[in-house]
């Protein structure tokens, strides 16, 4: 969250619990298994740390594209 001082790399590993969606869980496996079979811990981590970086690229003002094989660019829209 912006300007939130207690950030999370501050604090010590904390256990949590969620409660998935069975779309989102599947989604969680779909990454796991793109990896090879990690953990749905890892899976989570992983997926966290590509929002937070396309988080902090959007607020620095970068436009964040994806080239398709043919060469056709398209923006990546966050809301």
């Amino acid at each position: 969250m912006p300007g939130n001082e207690n950030s999370l790399s501050e604090r010590s590993a904390d256990k949590i619990t969620l409660r998935l969606s069975n779309e989102a869980r599947a989604t969680l496996e779909w990454i796991a298994e793109y990896y090879g079979n990690i953990s749905l811990n890892e899976a989570m981590r992983r997926a966290l740390g590509t929002e937070r970086f396309l988080l902090e690229e959007k607020q620095k003002g970068s436009t964040i594209l994806i080239e398709e094989r043919g060469g056709r660019v398209k923006e990546i829209v966050l809301r």
